[in-house]
């Protein structure tokens, strides 16, 4: 959810979405998210629903439970429907009592509900997540889930005349503006907050915005810090005598074969997270904190949301072994792993030089991820028609929709795959300044720069127009 997700994951688990996951990764969100003036008391209940294992092969006849949860508190008759999309997370409850839906619920009287994406949290068809039923995992069948949620939840004698406005953001802001494409006749408005609606495989541009933000908001040299620590990493990984010097100095298990490749961008992209876990959902003041004190080193946080842990409990060391990792990647993680090795890329490298972080992580490496994990014939020319029918299907940058506002921050990485200028009057799109992933929707009060309020004021306007509020 919200940081769907997710570097996409490895940063989208290696690569989201908690705005959502996997390579989308967040920073201190629910203590935002509980400043923002909710209200702690909200009922909810949570409820079931069966959906067709595949919506779109009337032969296929198993089907599953997805989890949804509703808020009836605020709502008054004839008022709307509001939804809060899951992502490549577990479903929380919390988006539905603090943050931008609950308030313009409030606002309008509307009865809310927050959906759980198949292959997330609770809703796993089966408990299976092998990879012959992992291919029932994608957008489309996460649309039509949501397009038939809402017919069943609009079924009901109350909301029959009810319009539907849909919130999403990070990958589920990309399903947000999708539904609002696909199903026209039934979302009537749509936010899309913080959504990489375009797929790519060599998502190099993250990391140029990540050093841009060290260069904007951190201590002076702290990008030319960053990026000499990173030229050591890589000088000394190249001979024997310095792999063992960097073993010694970073406490890595000895059994950890450091001449591998994968090991060594394992390693490289446990560092390289430490700054992006921050910078995507952090603020200017806490980047500033992320500047390396030292000159030699970066500290390993093994306690990245979402991430598999490197610490080896037994021998008392870190371990970067690439396949131990891999393997230690939770079902959501590998959700969503599946998903961007079949729809998106999204896979963070050091292909650009405008970036302080070396240059040895590559689309190869998360390629072999998705080998690792499911198999050898997820190869890339795989991945690459997968972005490519993604692209073609939903209109990358240019999606044909109306009646859906584009909200984005600049400090966000996600931006860059991102809708920053307006697609006409009725898809009007917002880019902020100092502003990280999901930053709308994780709170609103007026107790922000006046830019931030402004905008949030703006999509709540634009919503009730567009529903005849």
């Amino acid at each position: 959810m919200i940081y769907l997700k997710t570097f996409s994951l490895l940063v989208l688990a290696l690569s989201v979405h908690k705005c959502s996951g996997f390579f989308h990764f967040e920073y201190n969100h629910w203590k935002k998210l509980d400043r923002a003036g909710g209200d702690a008391n909200v009922s909810m209940s949570t409820l079931w629903i069966n959906q067709p294992l595949d919506h779109f092969n009337p032969a296929e006849t198993r089907s599953w439970r997805m989890r949804y949860m509703q808020s009836l508190d605020y709502y008054r008759r004839g008022g709307p429907i509001v939804l809060f999309i899951g992502g490549e997370t577990t479903a929380d409850a919390r988006w539905l009592s603090s943050g931008l839906m609950f308030s313009f619920a409030r606002e309008v009287g509307a009865a809310m509900f927050l959906s759980e994406h198949r292959f997330y949290g609770e809703s796993v068809p089966n408990n299976d997540l092998s990879v012959q039923n992992l291919a029932y995992l994608s957008s489309m069948q996460a649309l039509a889930d949501i397009k038939r949620l809402l017919e069943v939840i609009k079924s009901q004698s109350q909301f029959q005349n009810s319009k539907v406005v849909v919130f999403g953001g990070s990958y589920p802001g990309n399903l947000a503006a999708w539904l609002r494409l696909a199903y026209p006749n039934l979302i009537d408005a749509a936010v899309s907050s913080s959504a990489p609606v375009l797929a790519k495989i060599d998502f190099y541009e993250y990391l140029e915005v990540v050093g841009d933000a060290l260069k904007k908001y951190g201590t002076p040299n702290c990008y030319t810090k960053v990026a000499r620590i990173f030229q050591r990493y890589e000088e000394l990984l190249k001979t024997s005598y310095g792999i063992e010097q960097l073993k010694r100095e970073e406490n890595i298990c000895q059994n950890v074969d450091m001449n591998a490749v994968q090991n060594k961008n394992t390693f490289l992209f446990r560092k390289i997270i430490y700054y992006t876990s921050i910078v995507q959902g952090g603020t200017p003041d806490q980047i500033k904190s992320l500047c390396p004190q030292g000159i030699n080193s970066i500290k390993e946080n093994n306690t990245i949301h979402g991430m598999p842990s490197i610490w080896n409990e037994e021998l008392q060391c870190f371990s970067y072994d690439f396949n131990s990792y891999v393997q230690g990647y939770d079902s959501n993680l590998k959700s969503w792993t599946y998903q961007t090795c079949t729809e998106f890329g999204f896979f963070i490298t050091t292909s650009s030089p405008n970036q302080p972080f070396g240059r040895h992580l590559s689309s190869d490496f998360f390629q072999r991820i998705c080998a690792a994990l499911f198999g050898p014939q997820f190869d890339l020319r795989r991945i690459e028609e997968g972005v490519r029918k993604t692209n073609a299907r939903y209109g990358g940058l240019t999606p044909r929709v109306n009646k859906v506002v584009f909200v984005n921050g600049d400090m966000d990485p996600w931006h860059r795959l991102g809708v920053l200028k307006d697609l006409s009057n009725e898809a009007p799109a917002r880019v902020v300044r100092a502003a990280s992933h999901c930053w709308d929707l994780q709170r609103d009060d007026n107790y922000d720069l006046p830019e931030k309020v402004a905008v949030r004021r703006f999509e709540k306007q634009k919503l009730k127009q567009w529903i005849g509020m």
